[in-house]
């Protein structure tokens, strides 16, 4: 399911999720100098530029941390959920679709020290990701997350 505000131009504070690989899921693992959650594993996403939609910050932020360009076609799901950064701001989660990539095709960004492929469970089950995108993936993976 495709939350109604997906497409649309809205407040919100940014966008991450799980972009599919064949059956498994692409993350990165953060710099080291970043404030935030240093060398932990994260999903591919960040903060909305401009008047961009919630859909069209995570095209850009996947275009930009790993030179993948997906299409809306790609999404097979998304949904709002609370900022980390400002509670009361949304930001967006989304799934891909299997993509039609191959690992040759990933082109990793300047963000980040590397970028690794692995099931969304062995992404909840890692002690090096960061927890609260490990709840949000395990909360979709169980079907708590609703559009």
């Amino acid at each position: 399911m495709i939350h109604e505000n997906t497409f649309k131009k809205i407040e919100f504070n940014g966008a991450k999720g799980l972009i599919y690989l064949g059956d498994k899921i692409l993350v990165y693992r953060r710099d080291l100098k970043t404030k935030k959650s240093p060398g932990c594993l994260d999903m591919i996403g960040g903060g909305k530029d401009g008047d961009e939609s919630p859909f069209e910050t995570f095209k850009r932020e996947v275009k930009e941390e790993v030179g993948l360009d997906i299409q809306a076609s790609d999404i097979q799901f998304s949904c709002p959920f609370p900022s980390y950064d400002d509670p009361n701001m949304i930001s967006f989660f989304f799934v891909t679709k299997p993509l039609n990539y191959l690992k040759s095709d990933v082109k990793f960004g300047n963000e980040g020290t590397e970028w690794l492929t692995m099931t969304p469970q062995e992404f909840v089950n890692r002690p090096d990701a960061i927890e609260r995108q490990q709840k949000r993936v395990s909360d979709y993976l169980t079907g708590k997350l609703f559009v």
